[in-house]
């Protein structure tokens, strides 16, 4: 079967749970569900159970990023 040279090579996703992106942000399961409810964190339900996409939560909370000990430019 021979590849389309249209279709993109991506990794997968790496779905995490709300209580693992808690973890990972190192933040309580309260902060993530209020960081939904004000749309700051993407997630996708599915059902009654919501994931999140661990590379566009970090995405995300780049925008709250204050100051940075290098200058990109």
């Amino acid at each position: 079967m021979k590849s389309n040279p249209n279709d993109t090579q991506r990794a997968p996703k790496h779905w995490k749970t709300k209580s693992e992106i808690a973890i990972h942000m190192r933040c309580s399961v309260r902060t993530i569900s209020k960081l939904m409810r004000r749309g700051v964190l993407p997630y996708c339900k599915l059902g009654h159970f919501v994931r999140f996409d661990l590379e566009e939560c970090d995405r995300a909370m780049e925008q709250f990023r204050v100051g940075s000990m290098f200058d990109p430019h």
